[in-house]
């Protein structure tokens, strides 16, 4: 048999343990590949490349006389050379509008109700991470006198995002000093990014040689003070129960791993703030992971975007017996959604 025919039958037959074994979460034998194939590869061929496979470490065999389970690195040769792509049904992208755009507009809810799509049409767990507040653009602001040397600040962003903060002020402002400030802001900075913000009052600072430069020095103070433009990131997520009922969780000691992993917050914002930042949809299988807590499981992320502004982060995460053409389309289709509803928001 020529080398290139070899090749393809082990890609062929690779895909085949693979696919087999996310429909059935048990090891494939030879004789389960072949009836799959309608017996035109005989079992003893495909034990042959099974142990080609094996050698390669892309399978591996949990026990003796069992099947061929994938190992990571077979996860991860199957997703990059072998997988094709899902398309959702109309009913299926029927339930995430359904979950998405009749939220109303309260996006805590929206930001729910997105983590629950992904687990519904994954059987995994969804997480959604909240719009970036710095990467927001900016609508409308609102500064309300408390008292002499406090105002409350009510920041408005495209992406529907409100943000509160009580801010003590060195200098004393009226009522109508505030008016005429929250005015100016909200002319100047309509459709500036929250990040550059602070940037950009300074660039027309350094401009102005008039008795503007007081006025413009006093916005510029109030915006600057810590903590206005800082919020926390917040993790929402959805399937922990569902989860339970894979075969992999029937180990106690793996489901406790397991959502051990998703009270990780800080090991999974750190890999949705770090993926968040390249376009598409990133895998990371098993041993892949840095972080420790969750190297038995897979993970994948996309981006979503607010007005073509990358502003936060989904994914999915569960074992690696995951359906990743179905994981991925789902992502996709549920980032460009969320996109669009809080879009509508501002």
């Amino acid at each position: 048999m020529k080398h290139v025919d070899m090749e393809s039958r082990r890609k062929t037959i690779l895909g085949a343990i693979v696919e087999s074994y996310v429909d059935t979460a048990t090891p494939v034998g030879s004789r389960a590949i072949s009836q799959r194939f309608r017996y035109t590869i005989s079992p003893a061929t495909i034990r042959n490349v099974m142990a080609d496979l094996e050698e390669m470490e892309l399978i591996m065999q949990p026990h003796t006389s069992a099947g061929r389970v994938p190992t990571d690195k077979g996860y991860r040769f199957y997703v990059d050379s072998l997988l094709e792509p899902k398309h959702l049904t109309k009913e299926e992208e029927s339930i995430i509008n359904k979950l998405i755009h009749h939220s109303g507009n309260d996006i805590e809810y929206i930001m729910q109700n997105a983590s629950k799509a992904i687990s519904i049409m994954t059987n995994v767990v969804g997480i959604v991470l909240t719009p970036r507040l710095k990467r927001s653009i900016f609508k409308h602001i609102e500064l309300f006198y408390i008292d002499d040397s406090k105002i409350l600040a009510v920041i408005i962003t495209t992406s529907g995002f409100v943000k509160n903060s009580i801010m003590d002020l060195e200098e004393h402002f009226t009522k109508q000093e505030l008016t005429r400030i929250t005015e100016f802001l909200n002319s100047e900075l309509e459709g500036v990014f929250l990040g550059d913000i602070k940037s950009y009052l300074t660039r027309k600072l350094l401009e102005e040689r008039d008795s503007f430069y007081t006025f413009l020095k006093q916005a510029m103070d109030i915006l600057s003070i810590p903590g206005l433009f800082k919020t926390d990131d917040h993790l929402y997520f959805e399937g922990a129960a569902c989860i339970m009922a894979h075969p992999e969780f029937t180990d106690v000691k793996k489901a406790r791993l397991f959502l051990g992993a998703c009270e990780d917050k800080k090991g999974l914002l750190n890999l949705l703030n770090e993926d968040m930042e390249f376009e598409g949809i990133k895998i990371h299988i098993g041993k892949e992971n840095i972080n420790s807590e969750i190297r038995d499981f897979s993970v994948v992320t996309c981006n979503y975007k607010v007005n073509d502004t990358i502003i936060g982060a989904i994914a999915a995460i569960g074992p690696t017996r995951m359906e990743y053409g179905k994981v991925m389309s789902v992502l996709k289709y549920i980032s460009h959604e969320l996109g669009k509803e809080l879009e509508n928001l501002g």
